[in-house]
């Protein structure tokens, strides 16, 4: 009834209270004189139509202003729940523009990292594709039985599409025979979930015809049901790296010398042989070639590995059947017979390869003679292990050496039991230097035409607290192959020099002294230093040391040490050769060398008594001495007969029992009291 605003509806109340109240003046007053006639009436209703009045309008007031106000509190309510609603809404709106913000930012995220990710993935492919053609990989995924591959594959195999589907078999008919059922096995392995991966090599026919090395990888895919889905993978040619591998099998299992297989070959075949059957014979037949270091030494490595290229021809030339041959060492070849029935055989085949090295190398504008020592094992009688086999023909080898070189030895089971012995001797000589368990002995040498001692041979002995006294045959060759042969020569050319020394402050003037070298030290760089500094630190004259070479080292190494030879003699040493006529009894070293003296070895004396060529061979190796103008020196003379023989011949010298034996050195001193006592007594006489 009432709505506008406030002053509207206080306007309308005041109006309206007016009109009824013009309205109830005028009209009551009226109605009451019209009805009461009576004036005291009058007078009381009257009153009560002004109480009535006031009563009246002051509830219609009340009401009106009541309502009006309510209308207002309602139109402030719903003004102020408008006001509410619409902070309300502006929250909502707020937010929702929040939200929307929000959304609009985790958009603007999503849409960076979507292009991040296609950035990604474009390198990723890029990549992919890069390392792809680097790698030379091809793809290729089976679906449904088909397989499908990458155009890399093609580029690689050189077929066509059509290629393998015209292909009787397809794609698998281009797998060598050979690896086929391999191929097949693997995958059937790993699709029976039995592998993670699917991996196989194999070699492939190229449309060329050629056939490459394939590495082929993948796996295969499952549904829910554990049933083979598809399958996917690479191919890589690994063509490159199967022959790299194949170079470094062959480098690793032959001699880069000579092209024959090696020790490690030959360990390998030999494990598969006792592997497959005991009851297969087979055998080695090992070779060492002797002296072969010295011609190394002398001629230089060069040459050295020109003869062995030689002799692993030569070797190879004899072409026996069912065997191998190997090099295993420096100058060691071994040949590998699988087949044999009797050692006959075996020696036969032996004696061939001695045979096929009679005929000279010529290794450049050079002609050389080389000769061999075979030591020959056999399986299963010498060994059941193929460390045991190749130890067997090792000692073999060594007795053929010892025995004398040039010759067949077969390993027989007391060789082990030598062997052993030698390892004994080798462990107590490494120390018998520094415990002072060396002396030496000292041989007489008679003038035969003065009749007096004019010197002596120096001999080494040894006498270990354990072995007790080691014969020279013994140690000698042992203390050479350790090289301790260096220290204890020099240990006997001072203690010689020191006897000798000793001997002229007694006394005893004018004697020589004879002290055998060995070849190693007459390889060493300094030996004319030492040899000349030994003998001025005693204040000796030259001429009175003799040293004692054998033909062998001259055959060995001419070369190397006639320098030195030729040095030590410019200085006055005196130079013998020993054994002369056991070995090659070449003249051309008597002719070139500084040879002063010639011994002659005690085999041709021992037969002076026969009656045959012997005496006159003994005679002739005199002759030859005497006309070059050396001194002849007889060794191992023992009886009368031979000392009348070699008087008789005009020998110079001899030296052996029938004069003395090696003596100690306190011996020896008696021995000059004696001689110095019969001389006096041959001029007291006169």
């Amino acid at each position: 009834m009432f709505s506008g605003k406030p002053d509207k509806i206080t306007l309308k109340i005041t109006a309206i209270y007016l009109l009824i109240g013009a309205a109830w003046i005028l009209l009551s007053d009226k109605v009451l004189n019209f009805l009461v006639k009576d004036l005291e009436l009058v007078t009381v209703f009257s009153l009560i139509k002004g109480c009535l009045y006031v009563v009246i309008s002051g509830l219609l007031i009340y009401f009106l202003i009541n309502k009006s106000i309510n209308q207002i509190k309602e139109t402030e309510a719903d003004l102020k729940q408008s006001c509410n609603d619409f902070s309300d809404a502006n929250i909502k709106l707020e937010k929702a523009n929040r939200q929307l913000a929000e959304s609009q930012k985790e958009l603007e995220e999503q849409y960076q990292q979507i292009l991040i990710d296609q950035k990604k993935i474009q390198e990723s492919e890029e990549r992919y594709r890069f390392i792809s053609e680097a790698t030379n990989d091809a793809i290729w995924q089976e679906v449904n039985g088909v397989t499908t591959f990458s155009d890399r594959w093609y580029q690689i195999t050189g077929y066509s599409i059509s290629d393998i589907e015209e292909a009787e078999g397809g794609w698998e008919s281009f797998i060598h025979p050979e690896d086929r059922a391999l191929v097949r096995d693997r995958m059937l392995i790993h699709k029976s979930c039995k592998t993670p991966y699917f991996n196989c090599e194999y070699r492939f026919r190229r449309k060329d015809g050629k056939y490459i090395w394939i590495y082929a990888r993948g796996r295969a895919y499952f549904n829910a049901k554990g049933e083979f889905c598809h399958m996917a993978g690479s191919y890589t040619d690994i063509t490159e790296l199967k022959e790299y591998e194949h170079r470094l099998h062959h480098q690793a299992y032959h001699d880069q010398l000579t092209g024959l297989k090696n020790r490690f070959a030959l360990n390998e075949k030999l494990n598969s042989l006792i592997n497959e059957s005991r009851d297969k014979k087979f055998a080695l037949i090992y070779i060492d070639i002797d002296n072969f270091k010295y011609v190394n030494d002398t001629m230089g490595h060069r040459f050295g590995d020109l003869l062995l290229m030689q002799i692993s021809d030569r070797l190879l030339g004899n072409e026996i059947s069912n065997s191998t041959v190997y090099r295993i060492g420096g100058d060691e070849f071994l040949i590998l017979v699988e087949k044999y029935y009797k050692k006959e055989n075996l020696e036969r085949i032996a004696v061939n390869i001695l045979k096929a090295f009679k005929p000279c190398f010529v290794v450049g504008d050079l002609n050389t003679y080389t000769t061999i020592s075979i030591g020959v094992s056999t399986y299963p009688e010498h060994g059941n292990e193929t460390d045991e086999l190749l130890k067997s023909a090792d000692i073999a080898v060594y007795k053929a050496k010892e025995g004398g070189r040039n010759r067949i030895v077969f390993f027989n089971t007391p060789m082990n039991e030598e062997i052993t012995e030698r390892m004994t001797i080798e462990k107590h000589l490494r120390n018998a230097l520094d415990n002072n368990e060396f002396e030496l002995n000292y041989q007489p040498q008679l003038d035969i035409k003065r009749s007096v001692i004019s010197g002596f041979e120096a001999l080494l002995r040894w006498k270990n607290p354990e072995l007790g006294t080691v014969p020279p045959i013994k140690f000698i060759g042992i203390a050479e192959a350790t090289h301790l042969i260096i220290p204890i020569g020099e240990w006997v050319l001072r203690e010689a020099c020191r006897f000798l020394c000793k001997l002229e402050k007694a006394g005893y003037n004018g004697f020589n002294i004879a002290v055998n070298i060995s070849m190693l030290q007459l390889l060493q760089d300094d030996f004319a230093h030492m040899v000349m500094d030994i003998i001025d630190s005693f204040g000796l004259n030259p001429k009175q040391i003799e040293l004692e070479i054998t033909e062998s080292i001259l055959m060995e190494s001419y070369e190397v040490i006639a320098g030195k030879l030729k040095l030590l003699r410019a200085r006055g040493i005196n130079i013998a050769l020993d054994d002369f006529g056991k070995g090659y009894s070449s003249l051309n070293y008597l002719k070139n060398l500084p040879i002063t003296t010639l011994k002659v070895d005690k085999s041709f004396i021992d037969t002076i008594s026969n009656t045959g060529n012997d005496k006159s061979l003994a005679d002739l190796i005199v002759k030859i001495g005497r006309s070059m103008d050396l001194c002849v020196v007889a060794e191992g003379v023992e009886t009368q007969e031979q000392m009348d023989y070699l008087i008789k011949h005009k020998c110079h010298k001899i030296q052996g029992y029938l004069v003395g034996k090696p003596m100690q050195e306190a011996d020896i001193t008696k021995k000059m009291e004696e001689q110095n006592k019969i001389a006096f007594q041959e001029v007291s006489n006169l």
